[in-house]
């Protein structure tokens, strides 16, 4: 059973217009690099088990030594949990077992193991051998994986198949061969926002998949609130960064995710103007104060202001469910438009500045070579070849926190039918 679900998208067309500019016309290679990755996993770990950001110092050798090959994530797990920094707090069993969930399997405890635990420590079973636990599982494997992080000496090779069960040729550098698996973010960051431009919630979640053979194109929603791993789903971004968000990503979905596009709320309306503004339809009257929003029925060209009022619009609104689940769907028809309107901006006498100009809003791990696999099936694509989609869900509360919820088996269900497409 499939029904639209909201969730906040007031900078949706961030996200959509850039991750489609970038992934459709000419993705660029805005690698984060081996380097990046490996920093946000050391990163984590002063995080989660230490509570606090890193040393330069510490923080360059730990990373120096995973980028030789000297040291594994194993090594850097040990480090922290065996420093005298972190051994010196004296934390409960409960509070131990609770950061080696955290820092190593990036999510709360589940209630079955976060018992068995305890009941272990209880029994006399020493933290050395909880933790050696928490080192050999898969769980941490796919955690380290995602990071580029080999997880311990003697590790066997990481495949899709650790999530999903479907097995990879990666014959075309992707890992399932002729699909594409990637996510595109919308991350709550500026800098004028605290924090700045770096790690934010990922308020906007499309997961896609693309078939590189049929020309198809499936885009799912994943609302912000989603519940998972015993927090809102927007929140991994925030805590580990473009990979720890990743592997949360893949474990929802039960699929290998080959790349991801991000961007944050800063210069979105004048890279709207920098693409000529783009051509949709409005199928109601829209009068939304709020947003700034009046459009009537029909077919506007919108500059970036328009685009961003008719992106948070949701007062007054009547189809689709009303409300936020209108504005949810605008966003996904505007998606499909700037696909289709789009595809010819690009040319050698503009490329430079084009790369130029989208490198200030985008970040992405996508190679050349994918981007070149990707390119013919997207320029051929109509609109009949995209689908715009979403899993069950609804809100619901998770003790005080007020989220989305859905039935895990549905779910799950849900995305094997998208990835046999």
């Amino acid at each position: 059973m499939l029904r639209k679900i909201l969730f906040k998208t007031k900078y949706f067309l961030i996200v959509v217009l850039v991750g489609v500019l970038v992934l459709t016309l000419f993705p660029t290679i805005l690698d984060g690099g081996s380097a990046e990755q490996v920093q946000s996993f050391v990163t984590r770990f002063y995080v989660q088990c230490l509570g606090r950001q890193p040393d330069t110092e510490g923080l360059n050798e730990w990373v120096g030594r995973l980028l030789n090959g000297s040291k594994t994530g194993a090594d850097v797990a040990e480090g922290f949990v065996f420093s005298e920094e972190f051994t010196g707090r004296n934390h409960s069993n409960e509070t131990f077992v609770t950061i080696l969930y955290r820092a190593f399997f990036d999510r709360e405890p589940d209630a079955g193991g976060y018992k068995a635990w305890l009941e272990r420590l209880a029994g006399g079973m020493s933290r050395k051998s909880v933790l050696v636990g928490f080192l050999k599982s898969q769980e941490f494997a796919g955690l380290c994986n995602s990071y580029g992080i080999v997880p311990y000496a003697g590790a066997p090779t990481y495949t899709a198949s650790t999530y999903s069960g479907y097995s990879s040729s990666g014959a075309d550098g992707f890992q399932a061969g002729r699909k594409v698996n990637f996510i595109i973010w919308g991350d709550d960051s500026a800098s004028d926002r605290p924090g700045g431009r770096v790690s934010g919630r990922t308020d906007i979640n499309i997961f896609v998949h693309l078939n590189l053979d049929t020309h198809k194109a499936y885009l799912v929603t994943i609302p912000r609130d989603t519940w998972f791993g015993g927090r809102k789903i927007n929140g991994y971004h925030a805590s580990g960064g473009n990979a720890g968000a990743v592997s949360a990503f893949e474990r929802f979905t039960g699929t290998k995710i080959d790349f991801y596009v991000v961007t944050d709320f800063d210069g979105f309306k004048p890279l709207i103007d920098y693409f000529g503004g783009v051509d949709t339809t409005v199928e109601e009257n829209i009068a939304d104060g709020f947003s700034g929003c009046y459009l009537t029925p029909g077919m506007h060209h919108i500059n970036g202001t328009q685009a961003l009022a008719l992106s948070r619009a949701r007062h007054g609104r009547s189809l689709y469910g009303g409300g936020a689940y209108a504005r949810e769907r605008q966003s996904a028809m505007l998606l499909a438009d700037c696909l289709l309107q789009k595809r010819s901006i690009v040319n050698s006498g503009n490329l430079s500045n084009f790369l130029n100009t989208i490198g200030q809003y985008v970040w992405t791990n996508i190679s050349l070579s994918q981007a070149v696999q990707i390119l013919p099936a997207v320029l051929s694509m109509s609109r009949e070849d995209i689908t715009i989609t979403t899993f069950n869900s609804w809100p619901q509360w998770f003790g005080k926190s007020s989220a989305v919820g859905y039935n895990e088996a549905e779910k799950n269900q849900f995305f094997r039918d998208i990835l046999n497409q």
